[in-house]
């Protein structure tokens, strides 16, 4: 049986970015129309927090708050941060609760990106574990390393050296009963999906940023923010498969409508 009771949402704040991103034919030049018209597309950063029978586990953590002074200019002119205040830090959103970071049983990172790890190191001093992809990690370092600042940012994986971490290398990860991670890679090297199966029999597909916008997944085409198309596109396929034989919910975690369908802590889904 499932160990999740609740699943709450995070607001981390929005980020901003060229169209072309997301969707091929938004801003890219073609031979017939040199001066396409661009489309700016704005969207949440959220996370999720499980209530569980073995603690509290929480699913991505969104933009550091001080990302403007500590991360590269490149990135932020691509991707700004265009709202962020201190209820969008994670420690205000868990104090909601009554919890702390030390009250945390497992952070499971998506991917590694900055606004996916920008305040996951508040939990290093309390030695939560936290899970990633091995691909992902030996990706996000190596780019590092050869000083490729983009997505991947020093200013957050800097901070992290030394902490808790875990390493998952399969196709499927079952962390305990109703929560499993999916290596989807696509959109980065390691990247994975979050399922879980609450104690209520629903089944939600949490897609971190192997999806950001609806329209992806209906019309099975992304962007520029793809590095393997093979892989986005036949996991979107499964994904198709298993929202139809689970009757699941896929939740799209970058979804410009996402808080006019989903709750925001204290509020949750069962």
């Amino acid at each position: 049986m499932s160990i999740v009771k609740k699943i709450y949402m995070f607001d981390f704040g929005w980020l901003g970015g060229d169209g072309g991103w997301f969707l091929p034919g938004w801003g890219a030049m073609t031979y017939s129309d040199k001066a396409p018209q661009r489309v700016w597309v704005e969207i949440p950063v959220t996370g999720v927090l499980m209530d569980t029978d073995i603690g509290y586990i929480v699913f991505d953590t969104g933009v550091a708050p001080n990302a403007w002074q500590t991360h590269t200019r490149g990135v932020l002119e691509a991707f700004p941060v265009i709202k962020f205040s201190d209820e969008n830090r994670i420690e205000k959103q868990l104090n909601n609760l009554g919890l702390k970071p030390s009250d945390i049983a497992f952070v499971i990172q998506s991917h590694l990106h900055f606004d996916h790890v920008g305040q996951t190191n508040i939990f290093k001093d309390a030695k939560v574990p936290i899970i990633v992809n091995k691909k992902e990690l030996q990706s996000a370092l190596m780019m590092l390393w050869m000083g490729k600042e983009g997505a991947y940012q020093s200013a957050n994986l800097n901070d992290l050296k030394g902490a808790n971490w875990l390493i998952v290398d399969l196709p499927m990860f079952e962390l305990a009963e109703g929560i499993r991670l999916y290596f989807s890679g696509g959109h980065t090297s390691g990247h994975m999906v979050l399922s879980v199966k609450t104690k209520k029999g629903n089944t939600y597909f949490f897609t971190g940023d192997h999806l950001h916008l609806p329209r992806e997944l209906e019309t099975e085409s992304k962007g520029w923010l793809l590095s393997d198309y093979d892989e986005w596109l036949t996991f979107v396929k499964q994904l198709k498969i298993w929202e139809k034989a689970n009757n699941a919910k896929i939740i799209i975690c970058h979804d410009p409508d996402f808080w006019n369908k989903y709750p925001r802590i204290p509020t949750y889904l069962e």
